[in-house]
């Protein structure tokens, strides 16, 4: 039963001016959005230059709503009216979350493939 953390996490609290927001991990049907988007704020994060970050989240102002609508409990309203630098600084707390997600479900997939003989065994 232990094992049902992993596969149903709770969602990660973090806190955004005076409010509480809850980062869930990534669904599946959500899963190519948010890879794309992650894999372009990490690049833009590893470049460290603050105008590159900023630039980033205004131009795919969408793109981040639509990933933090589906990974965060913040509904459409708070989303339209966030700044675009709060919008990357928290969109990479949920890639970050996200990736502690998954960190913790390799070693059980790992060791779960571990124990499956091959058939041709």
């Amino acid at each position: 039963m232990s094992d049902l953390t992993i596969l149903i996490p709770e969602p990660e609290v973090v806190v955004l001016g005076r409010k509480k927001v809850k980062l869930y991990p990534v669904k599946l049907k959500d899963f190519e959005l948010f890879g794309k988007s992650a894999q372009a704020v990490m690049g833009v994060m590893g470049a460290g230059s603050v105008s590159a970050i900023n630039n980033y989240a205004v131009q795919h102002a969408g793109e981040l709503r639509r990933v933090l609508r589906a990974t965060t409990s913040l509904n459409r309203f708070q989303l339209w009216w966030m700044s675009a630098p709060v919008a990357a600084q928290l969109i990479v707390q949920v890639v970050r979350v996200n990736a502690g997600f998954f960190g913790e479900a390799l070693p059980v997939m790992a060791s779960a493939l571990a124990g499956l003989k091959s058939p041709s065994a």
